[in-house]
């Protein structure tokens, strides 16, 4: 049997382009003991697939001769384990191929007998957008009604999910995004009560006019020049989330910090990283909550879905280029 895979041809420099990956065929190996065989459905187009791809990632670099790594949902085909069988949904590290195989205790088991699509566990019931969206804004931010959040690359997946849980909590949100679309997007689908086009001039003065009494949070994705124009407009208290840094990871040798990290001094406030893995023993519950949001219609994870393996590359080009709005994923 072949096993379709999306593998890189060389090592990106700065943005990834599709021609930095290859399409190949390669043989699927018998199925041992312990082991369950997953037709990918869906693979999850993550900002952290970028860091993979150099050596010396925090993500596990990715090898030259095996699939690159993404999170994905898909249905099991085979087990040779008696905890998965035939016609179970799982998520899990399926990588960039139409078949993932591994030791049955890689994939997670999802419930799939509601009326959420199983790609709901790649976007808000997924680990690396709804799961940090809500430790990252309720937990690490702790954000409270009243607060005024600013959030960046606020029409991603991420972002879109933290504004809606920040408004849920009561709190004022001014989300960032590039272009009079994705700011449209903001204000009406997401309903944040203001938007700030970075791609516009004065993005300083339009922070400042959608943001009059301060900034109380600021959830951070990307970093960069964005990073010192909130830190310029920061309360007394105010808490600093650091979730990504998109503008960063092209450069991951020569990363700018904030040149006005001192406000953070002078004003008491905080500034504060997380990976979603430190709270691991509360995803269930975090699920549950999530789970109950979409039930009820208080959180949407709108989609970019690309169609087809081969077009993951292209998939991955459009996500650093801001071409999606909400969850980015590869329909395999």
């Amino acid at each position: 049997m072949k096993n379709r895979q999306i593998q890189l041809a060389r090592r990106p420099s700065g943005t990834p382009v599709p021609d930095d990956f290859r399409s190949v065929d390669v043989d699927l190996p018998d199925l041992d003991e312990g082991q369950a065989r997953v037709k990918v459905s869906h693979l999850s187009i993550d900002a952290f697939i970028r860091t993979a791809l150099d050596t010396g990632s925090f993500h596990d670099t990715v090898s030259m001769d095996t699939p690159v790594v993404a999170l994905g949902v898909g249905e099991v085909v085979d087990s040779l384990d008696p905890s998965l069988k035939k016609g179970d949904w799982v998520t899990g590290p399926m990588m960039a191929q139409a078949i993932a195989q591994g030791p049955a205790e890689m994939f997670n088991k999802i419930d799939v007998s509601g009326n959420l699509p199983p790609q709901a566990y790649l976007g808000a019931l997924g680990v690396t957008t709804g799961l940090t969206a809500y430790f990252g804004i309720l937990r690490v931010a702790e954000v409270k009604e009243g607060d005024t959040v600013v959030v960046s690359a606020a029409a991603g997946a991420v972002g879109s999910v933290v504004c809606q849980l920040a408004k849920l909590h009561g709190a004022r949100v001014v989300g960032i995004a590039g272009g009079a679309e994705k700011t449209a997007f903001l204000t009406g689908e997401l309903g944040v009560d203001a938007a700030v086009d970075y791609k516009a001039a004065d993005v300083g003065d339009q922070l400042s006019a959608a943001c009059p009494d301060g900034i109380d949070v600021f959830f951070d994705n990307v970093g960069g020049d964005v990073l010192d124009l909130v830190l310029d407009r920061i309360n007394s208290g105010a808490r600093v989330t650091i979730c990504g840094a998109i503008s960063q990871y092209d450069h991951m040798d020569d990363v700018q910090g904030p040149k006005l990290y001192l406000r953070l001094a002078e004003r008491n406030s905080s500034m504060r990283g997380f990976t979603v893995f430190n709270f691991e023993s509360e995803y269930a519950d975090a699920l549950k909550d999530l789970g109950r949001w979409l039930q009820e219609g208080s959180l949407s994870m709108p989609e970019t879905v690309v169609d087809g393996l081969d077009n993951f590359p292209d998939a991955l080009d459009s996500l650093f280029s801001g071409a999606n709005v909400g969850k980015m994923m590869v329909k395999v």
